[in-house]
């Protein structure tokens, strides 16, 4: 019996454990106005396989993007790496998904992957670009050390040429200053205090946006900045309230040769503070205050004409924003009903959705959505008003 015992456990050992999910998620969008169809891509199928044995493990995340008006597909690796579990933290290495930052989806310090912005109004990783890196932490006593290395810079996704995108993309990249795509670095710091949350940050890169930096031969000059960020958050408990703030301040400077510089060099902060609060009968609750702020401008460009290169994207539509949702679940998990409204505080401008999610039998679910964005002349959700939609899909996960 020692023997047989001995011969399976190496076995079991050696062929480790595969564990995989995934969902296959059809649906569409039509506009309120007329009821045409929004013809963009979207991720019909995804999946994540795992593979583990001993300290080691390898996960993929997968998609499968379409488009239904030609039928265009393509296959998405967004995540493919290698971890390993030492005793004293965690190593990780391939392409993968950082997440830094305390609040929900408005991150100012999450600057270490860019965002894909087909899919913008997604939460979290769920918009995010998967870069090669490597990241290391380390554990000690209630300390943790992260340390993130990026061999090579890689900027947002941008909807270029596409007509039903709401945001005023130009048709086809601009083309960029030839330069060399650099390096980048980042640490977090984490512990507790009391019975709160902190970290505090640091990241060294170029913007995952583009920007116009000055003009050559007459003709506009684009490139990616070289932005540094320092960072702070924290999440506290305040009776049954949950509190959460996240701040960033921006350095960012313009080293790109050209004849005529419109920017030297700038600062400027972003800052995102949220309450969360749950009643009796699980309604959940949720406030969020965006704010963005140019501290120091050097060069001929404006205040007005500068664009950050980084930071949350719902910083670039307003300099002070107010978000509050709720959700709830009834018929026993059954039905979520979701509820979120955006108000630009400067600027009349204004975003509404609500959503039901509603599954009928295990691994199903059915999803409906209404996103109506309203405007004055001039400000970003003007130009999205057309855009504002009814979603409707189907959800299998396996």
């Amino acid at each position: 019996m020692k023997k047989l015992i001995c011969f399976v456990f190496p076995i079991t050992t050696l062929l480790g454990q595969i564990n995989y999910t995934g969902s296959i998620k059809p649906g569409n969008m039509y506009r309120l106005s007329d009821q045409s169809e929004i013809s963009l891509p979207f991720r019909l199928g995804e999946q994540e396989v795992g593979y583990s044995l001993g300290d080691f493990e390898i996960k993929t995340n997968s998609a499968l993007e379409y488009r239904w008006s030609n039928n265009e597909n393509e296959f998405q690796l967004r995540e493919a790496y290698l971890m390993w579990y030492p005793s004293w933290g965690e190593v990780k290495v391939g392409k993968q998904i950082h997440a830094w930052g305390a609040v929900d989806g408005n991150n100012p310090t999450d600057n270490l992957n860019p965002y894909d912005y087909y899919y913008m109004f997604l939460p979290g990783a769920e918009r995010k670009v998967g870069t090669v890196s490597g990241s290391l932490k380390y554990y000690w006593n209630d300390w943790q050390f992260e340390g993130v290395f990026i061999p090579e810079h890689e900027g947002n996704r941008f909807p270029f040429g596409e007509t039903a995108f709401p945001l005023d993309f130009p048709m086809s990249a601009p083309k960029l200053m030839d330069e060399e795509p650099g390096s980048e670095f980042g640490f977090r710091l984490q512990s507790t205090l009391g019975s709160s949350d902190f970290s505090i940050s640091y990241f060294d890169g170029r913007d995952r946006s583009f920007s116009k930096v000055g003009i050559t031969d007459s003709i506009p000059s684009f490139f990616y900045r070289n932005t540094s960020v320092l960072g702070f958050d924290l999440v506290s408990f305040i009776g049954d309230f949950t509190n959460r703030f996240e701040i960033g301040y921006f350095s960012t400077e313009n080293n790109a040769e050209s004849n005529m510089k419109t920017l030297n060099d700038a600062s400027y902060i972003q800052f995102t503070g949220q309450v969360e609060y749950s009643t009796e009968n699980d309604i959940m609750f949720s406030l969020q205050i965006i704010g963005s702020q140019i501290s120091e401008i050097n060069g001929t460009m404006t205040k007005d004409e500068f664009q950050p290169g980084m930071g949350t994207p719902f910083a670039s539509f307003t300099d002070l924003g107010l978000s509050f949702s709720l959700s709830a679940n009834y018929l026993d998990d059954a039905l979520e009903l979701m509820g979120n409204t955006f108000i630009d505080l400067k600027d009349s401008q204004s975003m509404l959705g609500v959503s039901a999610k509603y599954s009928p039998m295990d691994n199903w679910k059915l999803n409906l959505s209404i996103s109506k964005f309203m405007g004055e002349e001039g400000t970003q959700f003007h130009n999205m008003e057309d855009f504002s939609h009814l979603k409707v899909g189907l959800e299998y996960h396996f």
